[in-house]
């Protein structure tokens, strides 16, 4: 599901960047450490800021990355092409991620799955593409957020079938990862850090 108007201007925002760096970033690196070296994907990237905080606080030697609305991408490659970087990029579900199986490292998520009405099937492709070992770092909004009547109305996310914290980490141990480290924020915001058995 692409974002709407209203989405797209808080993703594009300076406080969106603020955010992700100086907290979502933060509370990841803590919980799952850095992987330096190592071949990355970024689900759902939007604008690519999350690429360029990959790349600094983690330590990544490569990040690939997609999503499923093609203005975003094209933006990436221009952020991407002015940092003389050449991630590999491309439009893409991430219910069906067009990589080989046991590719990465490491598969981050910042606020993607949620937008996903399968996002179950959205775990098991991200299960699949990760090397045995790998790990995946995720944030995600909690229902509480998706579902409260203002919001609600001015986001546009899918409203049924929607998971809290135990039925993610439920739904993350079913398709064949071990959950290494979760926490969640007021039931509106989810961060996990799971490992591929």
């Amino acid at each position: 599901m692409q974002l709407n108007f209203l989405e797209r201007l808080f993703i594009l925002s300076p406080l969106r960047r603020f955010l992700q760096d100086h907290f979502e970033m933060r509370r990841l690196l803590e919980m799952g450490g850095s992987i330096k070296g190592s071949q990355v994907l970024e689900v759902g990237c939007g604008p690519g800021f999350g690429i360029d905080l990959i790349f600094r606080r983690f330590g990544a030697a490569s990040v690939d990355a997609f999503d499923i609305d093609p203005k975003m991408v094209s933006r990436v490659r221009q952020r991407q092409n002015e940092k003389n970087r050449r991630p590999l990029l491309w439009v893409a579900n991430v219910r069906h991620i067009p990589v080989v199986n046991y590719r990465y490292d490491a598969v981050f998520n910042f606020g993607a799955i949620h937008h996903v009405v399968d996002w179950r099937a959205a775990l098991g492709e991200i299960h699949r593409v990760l090397k045995p070992g790998g790990r995946f770092y995720c944030e995600e909004i909690l229902p509480r957020f998706i579902t409260h009547p203002l919001i609600g109305r001015l986001m546009d996310h899918p409203q049924k079938d929607r998971f809290d914290e135990p039925q993610f980490n439920d739904a993350l141990r079913k398709t064949g990862f071990t959950i290494e480290s979760s926490r969640q924020l007021a039931d509106l915001y989810l961060w996990v850090v799971a490992t591929k058995a």
